[in-house]
């Protein structure tokens, strides 16, 4: 994956092809799964190498879906 590709990226992708209310569902699924990941004991996502892009993909969907309109 390109290193410059971000989940904001990909959520724009997801508004062109299946519109911004599915764009808002999968950001909202995604977002609860991420955090899910990150606090359980013995999920990658803990580990210092995985943790930190959770969070910040965590942190992107935040705003994204703050300025898209709907609250987290």
């Amino acid at each position: 994956m390109d290193a410059t590709w971000s989940e904001r990226d990909r959520l724009e992708f997801l508004v062109r092809r299946d519109g911004v209310e599915a764009a808002e569902a999968w950001a909202r699924r995604t977002l609860r799964i991420y955090r899910r990941a990150v606090l359980t004991p013995g999920h990658f996502a803990r580990l210092p190498e995985y943790r930190r892009r959770f969070v910040e993909a965590y942190c992107e969907f935040k705003r994204w879906l703050a300025h898209a309109g709907g609250a987290p």
